[in-house]
């Protein structure tokens, strides 16, 4: 039974250590980022018609991202909506892709989030989050949901890529 003192501390240790790792992304929306993000100017925002932007739609359900492969332009804006169909939350972690991106605005059910500097958002459960981006970077970018099992070794990879395609110079 002494033993137990240690092997509990250990326990809550490598939990505590799990719980800060995990705070990547947390249940309050979107986490704002370590490295530096994209940004357009105010000018070109302005002139952005937002209704008339295309549309990406992604929807969660059974813990699995539809679809799966996204293409974007570079330098076109774009509404992107990730819908949560699922009883869970699920994290939308893209690192790369909002390293590369210039997210305009980001809401979740309509409430606008103070962040346009992302590296991962929260989708609560059956609810939709909306982020106005423009793709600035061309490349290809890995998208995933980390839940906080992942972090102990049952993570199997990423679940889905977006593609933002180089602008084609005009002639």
């Amino acid at each position: 039974m002494k033993a137990s003192g240690p092997v509990l501390a250990r326990s809550s240790l490598l939990f505590g250590a799990l719980l800060l790792l995990s705070a990547c992304v947390s249940p309050f929306g979107a986490t704002s980022s370590v490295f530096s993000c994209k940004e357009v100017s105010k000018e070109a925002v302005k002139r952005i018609n937002w209704t008339k932007v295309p549309e990406v739609n992604v929807s969660i359900r059974h813990d699995e991202f539809s679809p799966m492969v996204i293409r974007l332009r570079q330098g076109w804006p774009y509404v992107f909506r990730i819908r949560n169909r699922d009883d869970d939350g699920h994290a939308f972690k893209a690192y790369e892709f909002f390293k590369n991106v210039a997210v305009i605005q980001s809401s979740v059910e309509g409430e606008v989030l103070d962040n346009p500097c992302l590296s991962a958002l929260w989708v609560p459960s059956r609810q939709t989050a909306e982020l106005r981006l423009v793709a600035a970077v061309d490349g290809y970018y890995e998208f995933e949901d980390l839940p906080f099992f992942a972090l102990t070794g049952f993570y199997d990879g990423p679940q889905g890529v977006i593609i933002i395609e180089e602008r084609k110079p005009r002639i």
